[in-house]
Order: C-alpha cells, then structure tokens, then sequence
C-alpha cells in the first residue's frame, strides 16, 4: 500500500517513498535518535492503521521541505478525545519526535504542539491498565464461564500483557513490542528452530520486517490477531456449537472456533487459512482450541517467527477472574521447531465499551521533496 503525501513546493524532483502500511514503529523509524520540526501543516489523512499529516519546513536559507508525521491510529486518538477537526490545513505546529530508519522525511510523532495557541493537541503515551477490584468471572446460567460480557453489559478483551511471543523456557530475553531483538545473538533464545527457521528468523529480524505481509495489510493470522492493541471479543453460540472470535485489528476478520464435538481435521482434507481451522472444548473453566490448516502465506506471531502448513496450535483460554483473560498457546510444527514449545500472556476487559472496527486502509506514504 502506498501512502502519498503531496508536497507543495516548486522546482525539485519529486521522490516516491515506499510503503509500510502498518509496520511495526522500531522497523520503520529510528528510536535511538530524536528531531523536532515547525511548519505549516499541507495536508491530513486521518485513516487507520496511521493517521499522517505533512508540513512544509523551511530552513534559514528559505529552501522548503515536505516531511510526513506520523501520529496514531485515529481509533485511539478519538478515545483520547482529539478530532479529525483539532487540526486544519494552514495550521503552524511543532512536532518532536522520532525520524525514519532511512532518507525518507517522515518522523514519528510523540508530541504536536499548536502554535498560535500553545495547546498539545497530541502526546504519546501507554495504555493504562485496568483498575478497580477484581470480581468473579461471569457465568452462564448452568455455571459455565463466560468469555464474553455480563448479561446486559457491553466490553471486550483489549491489549495483551506482552506482544511478542517466545518459549516460555528461554528466560529473560531484550526485545521491544514489536519482537524486534536487542541482540541477534540472543535468537537461539527465542524459540527451539530447525537450521532452516533460524537463518529465516534473523534474515526477518536483521531486515526489520521489511517483508512482513502484514505491512500490505494481510490477515494476523496464527497467534497474531491476539497481540494487537485493537484487542477482540467473543461471542459464545452454545444453540449451534461454536465461539465467534470478533477481532478489533485486521479488517474485520474473525475466526470461528466449533464445539460440537467434532474432531481435530487433517490438513490434507482443508482449505488451508490464515486462521486455519479451529475446534475447542472446554476443560473446566479453560477453553482449549486445536488449530491446523494453516498457509504460509503470514507471519504468526509478531518478530518474525516462521512457521509451515504443518503448523498446529493448541491455545488455552481461562477467564480467571471479571478483567483477567489467561492466554496459553503451544506451537507443534515439526518442519520448522525442533520441538513443542509453549508461551502466553494475559489481556484485560475494557468494560462498557464496544470493540471498534479496524481497516487497514491505503492512504499517502510520504512524497517528499529531494534538495
């Protein structure tokens, strides 16, 4: 997906940047380094996944330049109450922070400052966790746990304790959010890879991403659909055997995952997914969820890891208590893993609210303008 940006300068050539539609934010841009600029503000394109505006910065020789600022996804920047109309074309703005890994003028916003007023329309900041004491999980009439919302109540399962996922044997391993490492050597680590994988995974890793499907806007298929911020619901249909898994990030996808009884499927005999093919049963107050008939054709897991059509994932969901999800999932592909290998994390309820729905839309990359 290609992103455009028209800069509005005369008597330069003009230099086409290359897409990332959703990139993780460590791949595309630089954290070790830090700018700020002022302009005047050329253009909006308030989209998800990133909403972007352009400015135009003129240097003391009076030579103008585009650059594209990056700012949020417009889903999280409305539930912080900044509108589409908090900023208008004309506007003069200082931006700090964060620029592009490469020679694109593009920066990362992490704060924008209006100028003829002094207001931060915009600040960069983590989700807060959920407060509040913790009550029981809710429960159907017959006493079995509900995955989804009290009766009459609204909410859904929101951002995970942890976005990158790794062998829960491996210990203590430095890598921001988007499983990008601290140090390659540290790649072992991560999960027990066949020759094959771990040459693929460092390949990902040193490239930064650059080939990840998602950055075109692919389904997150396999553990993936769970690590992103836009969270999802579930939506139990005990009359007809199955669990809707609703997601918030990938385009409106879901999943069904069937508790008829019916067993585990072959993957000769499936069309093969990007969320393969699911069928759960409940252990207690856990819901285990066996899946196989997955493609190639998507990463897994935030960071890179690989996987084959010989994947099968065994994920384990417990509500513990009203605002606490406990998610487990073990990895079994044979061609790729030298064994079965398990990890997890939690995700808490946002309550009284409805998941939002998430597009991955084609919108301006920068173009920006060579001196």
């Amino acid at each position: 997906m290609k992103r455009f940006l028209l800069a509005t300068a005369l008597g330069f050539g003009v230099l086409l940047g290359a897409a990332w539609a959703q990139r993780a934010p460590s791949a595309a841009y630089d954290n070790s380094r830090k700018m700020s600029l002022k302009g005047v503000v050329t253009r909006i394109d308030w989209v998800t996944p990133s909403a972007f505006f352009s400015v135009n910065i003129q240097d003391a020789n009076g030579t103008v330049a585009n650059w594209a600022v990056e700012f949020g996804n417009p889903l999280d920047l409305e539930k912080d109450g900044w509108k589409r109309t908090a900023l208008n074309i004309g506007d003069v703005v200082s931006v700090d922070g964060i620029p592009a890994r490469d020679t694109r003028r593009q920066v990362l916003a992490t704060s924008i400052v209006l100028a003829k007023t002094g207001a931060k329309l915009f600040t960069a900041k983590a989700k807060a966790a959920a407060k509040g004491k913790s009550q029981p999980a809710p429960r159907w009439p017959d006493g079995h746990v509900r995955l989804g919302p009290p009766p009459g109540k609204k909410g859904y399962w929101g951002p995970p304790s942890s976005t990158v996922l790794v062998d829960s044997t491996a210990g203590n391993i430095s890598m921001n959010r988007d499983g990008l490492l601290n140090n390659i050597l540290d790649a072992d680590k991560v999960a027990p890879f066949q020759p094959w994988a771990k040459a693929a995974y460092e390949y990902r890793q040193r490239t930064l991403f650059k080939d990840d499907p998602y950055n075109r806007c692919m389904p997150p298929g396999g553990v993936r659909h769970f690590q992103s911020p836009q969270g999802f619901q579930f939506v139990e249909q005990p009359e007809v055997g199955r669990v809707l898994i609703l997601l918030g990030g990938g385009d409106r996808n879901w999943r069904i995952v069937y508790t008829d009884g019916r067993p585990v499927g072959n993957k000769e005999d499936l069309v093969l997914a990007y969320y393969g093919t699911s069928v759960g049963h409940w252990e207690g107050d856990t819901l285990v969820v066996d899946t196989v008939g997955f493609n190639e054709k998507f990463w897994f897991s935030n960071g890179g890891l690989p996987h084959t059509e010989s994947l099968h994932l065994t994920e384990r969901f417990t509500r513990t208590d009203l605002n606490t999800l406990r998610y487990q999932v073990t990895v079994d592909d044979t061609k790729t893993y030298t064994r079965p290998w398990t990890g997890g994390w939690t995700i808490q309820w946002v309550p009284d609210e409805e998941i939002q729905e998430y597009f991955c839309e084609e919108n301006a990359e920068s173009t920006f303008i060579r001196n």
